[in-house]
């Protein structure tokens, strides 16, 4: 008995028409990064939202920030009463922020550019007022408030060795909090590195051997949330560094050495600034939306979802921090309980 082994082949031929579709345009909105805390200026960052699909280039960052603002203005009330405001205008202050809104009166009279150090204290802004801020821009009104919350100190601060680490020279920073368990605590954190020391490149495949203190520009976050799992607590927890996508899981640098052309370099340690705030639930609401979108970026089984925005007529947030600082040299077994008082420059 033969068998036959039959190969069928079906060819589909199908008909391919270009689909164009007719996607809505997305509605121009100001989007506001506004904050205050005790003791600083208020700033705010405006910027313009940008449609999914619209084409990224080299123009595309320049044309976010807005210029035809006709007034920001920011205002405290007793029993419902104007007591005090500030007009915001503004300023180019540094090369590594964008223009900012700010009170350049104060910064005029009062603060040491040399330094960054205040001459005199600001009393606009206190812990325990609600702050009300109004935008005019293009016809429209954009408002939105919040509240300095009471700032609340850590017990401490430490530097131990990250045991999990590939290197013996990466640390972290622990802490112990003792939360208040008489009221609702929303904590934001945020960290930058003020000293941090790395080889100067020549611009080739080859890195120089001169060191040079390479900062990080801005403060970045860390984590932001409630405190109803550890609502009246005393615990441990420590401040990863923050990177630039993903979780913040980073270690920071102590004192080491590396062979470069046949010598020997030494890397001093980095110097870490903690904010450690207290903010109010609006405020958490976006921080903690924000923490949770970076830390899903990438991730294909991520739901997606939109931030919160205690903004009224735009988007984004205005964020009141009380907040306490911290100067932490990357040194084994250095513990910190004192605060600092930072810099104009330190607060971005």
């Amino acid at each position: 008995m033969k068998k036959y082994l039959f190969y069928i082949s079906i060819i589909f031929i199908s008909c391919q028409d270009e689909i164009t579709l007719d996607l809505p345009q997305a509605e121009n909105k100001l989007v506001v990064e506004a904050t205050i805390e005790q003791g600083f200026p208020p700033y705010v960052i405006l910027t313009k939202n940008e449609g999914y699909f619209d084409p990224v280039d080299s123009e595309t960052f320049n044309n976010l920030f807005v210029n035809n603002i006709e007034s920001v203005e920011i205002w405290y009330n007793n029993d419902g009463v104007k007591v005090d405001s500030v007009i915001l205008d503004q300023i180019t202050l540094f090369d590594s922020l964008p223009p900012i809104y700010t009170d350049i009166n104060f910064l005029n009279n009062n603060v040491d550019f040399e330094t960054g150090e205040l001459t005199s204290p600001y009393n606009f802004s206190m812990p325990g007022r609600t702050y009300y801020l109004e935008i005019k821009w293009n016809n429209q009104i954009i408002s939105a408030q919040t509240t300095i919350p009471i700032p609340t100190p850590l017990d401490c601060l430490w530097v131990e060795k990250n045991e999990a680490a590939d290197k013996d020279f990466k640390y972290d920073i622990r802490a112990v909090y003792s939360d208040d368990g008489n009221i609702q605590n929303n904590i934001l954190i945020r960290s930058k590195r003020i000293e941090h020391y790395e080889r100067v490149s020549d611009h080739t495949d080859s890195l120089l051997c001169e060191i040079k203190n390479i900062p990080d520009g801005r403060l970045q976050l860390i984590d932001a949330g409630a405190d109803v799992l550890i609502n009246g607590q005393s615990f441990e927890t420590y401040f990863p560094r923050p990177k630039e996508s993903g979780f913040p899981s980073g270690a920071y640098n102590s004192t080491h050495v590396k062979d470069c052309n046949d010598s020997v370099v030494e890397f001093k340690n980095d110097v870490v600034l903690i904010k450690f705030c207290q903010i109010d639930e609006p405020s958490m609401k976006f921080w903690r939306g924000l923490v949770r979108q970076v830390g899903t970026n990438g991730n294909p089984f991520a739901e997606p979802m939109n931030l919160s925005s205690n903004i009224n007529g735009g988007l984004g947030v205005f964020t009141g921090y009380g907040a306490v600082y911290y100067k932490v040299p990357i040194i084994e077994n250095t513990t910190i309980f004192d605060t600092i008082r930072p810099k104009i420059t330190d607060i971005f």
